[in-house]
Protein backbone atom coordinates (compact mmCIF):
# COMPACT_ATOMS: atom_id res chain seq x y z
CA UNK A 1 0.00 0.00 0.00
CA UNK A 2 1.53 3.22 -1.38
CA UNK A 3 1.78 5.96 1.11
CA UNK A 4 -0.88 9.17 0.10
CA UNK A 5 1.12 11.84 -1.30
CA UNK A 6 1.29 15.34 0.80
CA UNK A 7 -0.33 18.08 -0.87
CA UNK A 8 1.32 20.63 0.96
CA UNK A 9 2.99 23.10 -0.99
CA UNK A 10 6.85 23.68 -0.19
CA UNK A 11 8.19 27.10 -1.27
CA UNK A 12 12.06 28.16 -1.67
CA UNK A 13 13.77 31.12 -3.51
CA UNK A 14 13.66 30.57 -7.58
CA UNK A 15 16.39 30.99 -9.89
CA UNK A 16 17.83 34.25 -11.28
CA UNK A 17 14.94 35.51 -13.52
CA UNK A 18 12.13 33.91 -11.85
CA UNK A 19 9.40 34.77 -9.59
CA UNK A 20 9.43 32.01 -7.26
CA UNK A 21 9.89 27.89 -7.31
CA UNK A 22 7.01 25.79 -6.08
CA UNK A 23 6.88 21.64 -5.06
CA UNK A 24 3.80 19.94 -5.34
CA UNK A 25 3.57 16.91 -3.44
CA UNK A 26 0.98 15.03 -5.81
CA UNK A 27 2.77 15.65 -8.80
CA UNK A 28 6.90 15.39 -7.45
CA UNK A 29 8.03 18.30 -9.05
CA UNK A 30 8.98 21.66 -8.49
CA UNK A 31 7.38 24.53 -10.75
CA UNK A 32 9.12 28.09 -11.70
CA UNK A 33 7.24 30.88 -12.27
CA UNK A 34 9.08 33.40 -14.65
CA UNK A 35 8.21 36.85 -14.02
CA UNK A 36 8.56 37.68 -17.92
CA UNK A 37 5.51 35.47 -18.25
CA UNK A 38 3.52 37.34 -16.00
CA UNK A 39 3.59 41.11 -17.25
CA UNK A 40 0.73 42.48 -14.84
CA UNK A 41 1.01 43.01 -11.03
CA UNK A 42 -2.76 41.65 -10.58
CA UNK A 43 -2.03 38.81 -13.31
CA UNK A 44 1.38 37.66 -11.17
CA UNK A 45 0.29 37.86 -7.82
CA UNK A 46 -2.48 35.06 -8.70
CA UNK A 47 -0.54 32.85 -11.09
CA UNK A 48 0.83 30.55 -8.65
CA UNK A 49 -2.33 30.20 -6.60
CA UNK A 50 -4.23 29.48 -9.80
CA UNK A 51 -1.28 26.83 -11.27
CA UNK A 52 -1.35 25.67 -7.18
CA UNK A 53 -5.22 24.72 -7.54
CA UNK A 54 -5.18 23.24 -11.11
CA UNK A 55 -2.30 20.89 -9.22
CA UNK A 56 -4.91 19.90 -6.53
CA UNK A 57 -8.14 19.44 -8.82
CA UNK A 58 -9.23 16.14 -9.94
CA UNK A 59 -7.96 13.95 -12.83
CA UNK A 60 -11.01 14.67 -15.33
CA UNK A 61 -10.38 18.55 -14.19
CA UNK A 62 -6.66 18.35 -15.20
CA UNK A 63 -7.52 16.71 -18.90
CA UNK A 64 -9.95 19.94 -18.65
CA UNK A 65 -7.27 22.13 -18.15
CA UNK A 66 -4.81 20.58 -20.62
CA UNK A 67 -7.33 20.78 -23.33
CA UNK A 68 -8.22 24.18 -23.09
CA UNK A 69 -4.89 25.38 -24.30
CA UNK A 70 -5.19 23.70 -27.38
CA UNK A 71 -8.85 24.91 -28.06
CA UNK A 72 -7.94 28.20 -27.80
CA UNK A 73 -4.82 28.32 -30.00
CA UNK A 74 -7.28 26.46 -33.01
CA UNK A 75 -9.14 29.26 -32.48
CA UNK A 76 -6.52 31.45 -32.52
CA UNK A 77 -5.42 29.68 -36.16
CA UNK A 78 -8.48 30.03 -37.37
CA UNK A 79 -8.89 33.72 -36.57
CA UNK A 80 -5.84 33.95 -38.38
CA UNK A 81 -6.61 32.03 -41.18
CA UNK A 82 -10.55 33.51 -41.43
CA UNK A 83 -9.17 37.57 -41.33
CA UNK A 84 -7.48 37.45 -45.00
CA UNK A 85 -10.49 35.33 -46.22
CA UNK A 86 -12.74 37.68 -44.83
CA UNK A 87 -10.76 40.65 -46.16
CA UNK A 88 -10.50 39.02 -49.56
CA UNK A 89 -14.00 37.61 -50.02
CA UNK A 90 -15.50 41.26 -48.76
CA UNK A 91 -13.39 42.57 -52.05
CA UNK A 92 -15.28 39.94 -54.78
CA UNK A 93 -18.29 40.52 -53.00
CA UNK A 94 -17.80 44.20 -53.87
CA UNK A 95 -16.62 43.72 -57.83
CA UNK A 96 -19.33 40.80 -58.06
CA UNK A 97 -22.35 43.37 -57.05
CA UNK A 98 -21.10 46.74 -58.14
CA UNK A 99 -22.29 47.78 -61.29
CA UNK A 100 -19.53 50.17 -61.94
CA UNK A 101 -16.81 47.36 -61.76
CA UNK A 102 -18.53 46.31 -65.07
CA UNK A 103 -18.98 49.52 -66.56
CA UNK A 104 -15.16 50.76 -66.07
CA UNK A 105 -15.03 47.37 -68.40
CA UNK A 106 -17.18 48.71 -71.17
CA UNK A 107 -15.22 51.82 -71.09
CA UNK A 108 -11.91 50.35 -70.94
CA UNK A 109 -12.01 47.64 -73.64
CA UNK A 110 -14.53 49.50 -75.82
CA UNK A 111 -17.59 46.80 -75.23
CA UNK A 112 -20.11 49.12 -77.41
CA UNK A 113 -17.84 48.95 -80.46
CA UNK A 114 -16.93 44.65 -79.71
CA UNK A 115 -20.67 44.11 -78.77
CA UNK A 116 -22.92 46.73 -81.60
CA UNK A 117 -24.71 47.72 -78.49
CA UNK A 118 -24.87 50.69 -77.28
CA UNK A 119 -23.60 52.52 -74.08
CA UNK A 120 -26.34 52.80 -72.24
CA UNK A 121 -27.90 49.31 -72.79
CA UNK A 122 -24.79 47.50 -71.65
CA UNK A 123 -25.25 49.31 -68.22
CA UNK A 124 -28.36 48.27 -67.31
CA UNK A 125 -27.48 44.86 -68.32
CA UNK A 126 -24.65 45.45 -66.00
CA UNK A 127 -26.98 46.57 -63.17
CA UNK A 128 -29.25 43.37 -64.03
CA UNK A 129 -26.22 40.91 -63.76
CA UNK A 130 -25.75 42.28 -60.32
CA UNK A 131 -29.08 41.73 -59.06
CA UNK A 132 -28.88 38.38 -60.83
CA UNK A 133 -26.82 37.04 -58.69
CA UNK A 134 -28.25 37.66 -55.84
CA UNK A 135 -31.85 36.99 -56.87
CA UNK A 136 -33.75 33.52 -56.62
CA UNK A 137 -34.28 33.82 -60.79
CA UNK A 138 -32.46 30.26 -62.76
CA UNK A 139 -31.77 32.65 -65.55
CA UNK A 140 -30.76 35.65 -66.70
CA UNK A 141 -33.19 37.03 -69.21
CA UNK A 142 -31.56 40.55 -70.20
CA UNK A 143 -33.21 41.60 -73.71
CA UNK A 144 -31.48 44.42 -76.09
CA UNK A 145 -32.27 46.40 -78.75
CA UNK A 146 -30.01 45.88 -81.80
CA UNK A 147 -31.03 47.48 -85.15
CA UNK A 148 -34.55 48.01 -84.28
CA UNK A 149 -35.16 44.96 -82.80
CA UNK A 150 -35.66 42.75 -79.57
CA UNK A 151 -33.21 39.93 -78.97
CA UNK A 152 -31.65 38.46 -75.64
CA UNK A 153 -28.48 39.73 -74.65
CA UNK A 154 -27.16 36.21 -74.20
CA UNK A 155 -27.32 33.29 -76.15
CA UNK A 156 -27.94 30.02 -74.70
CA UNK A 157 -24.22 28.73 -73.61
CA UNK A 158 -23.90 31.65 -72.39
CA UNK A 159 -26.90 31.62 -69.90
CA UNK A 160 -25.63 28.17 -68.76
CA UNK A 161 -22.47 29.75 -68.11
CA UNK A 162 -23.52 32.47 -66.12
CA UNK A 163 -25.88 30.41 -64.09
CA UNK A 164 -22.79 28.35 -62.84
CA UNK A 165 -21.09 31.52 -61.90
CA UNK A 166 -24.28 32.78 -59.91
CA UNK A 167 -23.82 29.37 -58.01
CA UNK A 168 -20.61 29.91 -57.47
CA UNK A 169 -20.71 33.66 -56.29
CA UNK A 170 -23.36 32.72 -53.71
CA UNK A 171 -21.14 29.99 -52.36
CA UNK A 172 -18.90 32.38 -52.13
CA UNK A 173 -21.15 34.93 -50.29
CA UNK A 174 -21.84 32.03 -47.90
CA UNK A 175 -18.75 31.74 -47.06
CA UNK A 176 -17.96 35.53 -46.40
CA UNK A 177 -20.96 35.61 -44.21
CA UNK A 178 -19.71 32.44 -42.19
CA UNK A 179 -16.14 33.96 -42.09
CA UNK A 180 -17.61 37.23 -40.70
CA UNK A 181 -19.91 35.74 -37.89
CA UNK A 182 -16.53 33.55 -36.56
CA UNK A 183 -14.40 36.50 -36.55
CA UNK A 184 -17.17 38.85 -34.73
CA UNK A 185 -17.39 35.81 -32.05
CA UNK A 186 -13.79 35.27 -31.69
CA UNK A 187 -13.49 38.81 -30.80
CA UNK A 188 -16.42 39.44 -28.74
CA UNK A 189 -15.38 36.27 -26.96
CA UNK A 190 -11.51 38.13 -26.24
CA UNK A 191 -13.64 41.09 -24.98
CA UNK A 192 -16.23 39.66 -22.81
CA UNK A 193 -14.52 36.20 -21.30
CA UNK A 194 -11.07 37.55 -20.82
CA UNK A 195 -8.82 40.58 -19.87
CA UNK A 196 -6.12 42.42 -20.65
CA UNK A 197 -3.41 39.53 -21.42
CA UNK A 198 -6.06 37.78 -24.20
CA UNK A 199 -6.39 41.38 -26.01
CA UNK A 200 -2.20 41.56 -25.99
CA UNK A 201 -2.25 38.26 -27.67
CA UNK A 202 -5.26 39.22 -29.80
CA UNK A 203 -3.69 42.22 -31.22
CA UNK A 204 -0.49 40.14 -31.82
CA UNK A 205 -2.81 37.86 -33.79
CA UNK A 206 -3.48 40.68 -35.43
CA UNK A 207 -0.19 41.93 -36.47
CA UNK A 208 0.17 37.78 -37.55
CA UNK A 209 -2.74 38.25 -39.51
CA UNK A 210 -1.60 40.98 -41.84
CA UNK A 211 1.76 39.00 -42.50
CA UNK A 212 -0.46 36.11 -43.92
CA UNK A 213 -2.68 38.85 -45.92
CA UNK A 214 0.04 39.92 -47.46
CA UNK A 215 1.75 36.78 -47.82
CA UNK A 216 -0.30 35.05 -49.61
CA UNK A 217 -1.23 37.72 -51.81
CA UNK A 218 2.24 38.46 -52.87
CA UNK A 219 2.33 34.48 -53.97
CA UNK A 220 -1.25 35.10 -55.95
CA UNK A 221 0.53 38.23 -57.73
CA UNK A 222 3.71 36.36 -58.15
CA UNK A 223 1.90 33.31 -60.15
CA UNK A 224 -0.70 35.75 -61.75
CA UNK A 225 2.00 37.83 -63.33
CA UNK A 226 4.22 34.59 -64.47
CA UNK A 227 1.08 32.73 -66.70
CA UNK A 228 -2.04 34.42 -65.80
CA UNK A 229 -4.00 32.54 -69.06
CA UNK A 230 -2.86 29.68 -67.15
CA UNK A 231 -3.96 30.00 -63.71
CA UNK A 232 -7.58 31.60 -65.79
CA UNK A 233 -7.61 28.18 -67.17
CA UNK A 234 -7.05 25.79 -64.54
CA UNK A 235 -9.60 28.05 -62.20
CA UNK A 236 -12.28 27.44 -64.75
CA UNK A 237 -11.52 23.92 -64.79
CA UNK A 238 -11.41 23.46 -61.20
CA UNK A 239 -14.36 25.55 -60.79
CA UNK A 240 -16.61 24.13 -63.09
CA UNK A 241 -17.89 21.03 -64.13
CA UNK A 242 -18.56 21.79 -68.19
CA UNK A 243 -17.41 23.49 -70.52
CA UNK A 244 -19.50 26.99 -71.31
CA UNK A 245 -16.97 28.65 -69.88
CA UNK A 246 -14.74 28.31 -73.30
CA UNK A 247 -16.77 31.33 -75.33
CA UNK A 248 -15.94 32.80 -78.75
CA UNK A 249 -14.93 36.12 -78.81
CA UNK A 250 -15.98 36.76 -81.47
CA UNK A 251 -20.03 36.17 -81.39
CA UNK A 252 -20.19 36.11 -78.12
CA UNK A 253 -21.33 39.06 -76.11
CA UNK A 254 -20.30 38.01 -72.41
CA UNK A 255 -16.46 37.60 -73.35
CA UNK A 256 -17.03 40.71 -75.75
CA UNK A 257 -18.09 42.77 -72.37
CA UNK A 258 -15.97 41.30 -69.79
CA UNK A 259 -12.43 39.99 -71.53
CA UNK A 260 -9.56 37.94 -70.11
CA UNK A 261 -7.87 41.39 -69.60
CA UNK A 262 -10.58 42.73 -67.82
CA UNK A 263 -10.29 39.69 -65.17
CA UNK A 264 -6.30 40.40 -64.55
CA UNK A 265 -6.89 43.97 -63.75
CA UNK A 266 -9.76 43.40 -61.63
CA UNK A 267 -7.90 40.65 -59.50
CA UNK A 268 -5.04 42.64 -59.41
CA UNK A 269 -7.30 45.43 -58.07
CA UNK A 270 -9.31 42.58 -55.42
CA UNK A 271 -5.32 41.96 -54.14
CA UNK A 272 -3.71 45.17 -53.78
CA UNK A 273 -7.32 45.94 -51.41
CA UNK A 274 -7.31 42.93 -49.52
CA UNK A 275 -3.08 43.67 -48.74
CA UNK A 276 -4.22 47.33 -47.87
CA UNK A 277 -6.72 46.09 -45.34
CA UNK A 278 -4.54 43.57 -43.93
CA UNK A 279 -2.17 46.36 -43.26
CA UNK A 280 -4.47 48.16 -41.41
CA UNK A 281 -5.37 45.67 -39.73
CA UNK A 282 -1.85 44.72 -38.68
CA UNK A 283 -0.95 48.40 -37.64
CA UNK A 284 -3.93 48.35 -35.24
CA UNK A 285 -2.49 45.51 -33.72
CA UNK A 286 0.83 46.94 -33.69
CA UNK A 287 -0.17 50.21 -32.25
CA UNK A 288 -2.07 48.33 -29.35
CA UNK A 289 0.71 46.27 -28.24
CA UNK A 290 2.89 49.74 -28.89
CA UNK A 291 0.41 51.39 -26.10
CA UNK A 292 0.97 48.45 -24.09
CA UNK A 293 4.73 49.05 -23.71
CA UNK A 294 4.26 52.59 -22.91
CA UNK A 295 6.00 53.60 -19.83
CA UNK A 296 3.79 54.52 -17.14
CA UNK A 297 4.18 56.25 -14.08
CA UNK A 298 4.72 55.15 -10.75
CA UNK A 299 2.25 54.56 -8.09
CA UNK A 300 1.66 56.77 -4.91
CA UNK A 301 1.53 54.83 -1.96
CA UNK A 302 -1.85 54.91 -0.32
CA UNK A 303 -2.41 56.95 2.56
CA UNK A 304 -4.00 55.53 5.51
CA UNK A 305 -6.83 56.45 7.33
CA UNK A 306 -6.39 59.24 9.45
CA UNK A 307 -3.01 60.16 8.58
CA UNK A 308 -2.80 63.51 6.11
CA UNK A 309 -1.96 63.49 2.73
CA UNK A 310 1.51 65.01 1.75
CA UNK A 311 0.99 68.34 -0.42
CA UNK A 312 3.48 69.86 -2.76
Amino acid sequence: MTAPCDPAIRREPAPRGFRERVYHGCRRRWISYCTAAWRHSATARGAPERATRRLRAPRWRRRYHRRVPFARRAAAALFVVAVPLFLLLSNVRVAALEPRVSEYSFARFDAPARTGIDRAQLDRAAREIARYFTDEEPLLATQVTVAGREEPLFNARELLHMSDVKDLFQLTFRLHEIAFVYIAGYVAAVFLWSRERSLRQLARQCVITGAVTAGVMAAAAAAMLAGFDELFTRFHTLSFANDFWQLDPNTDHLVQMFPQSFWFEVSLAIGALTVLEGGLVALAGWNYLRWLRRPRPPRRPAVAAGQPAETA
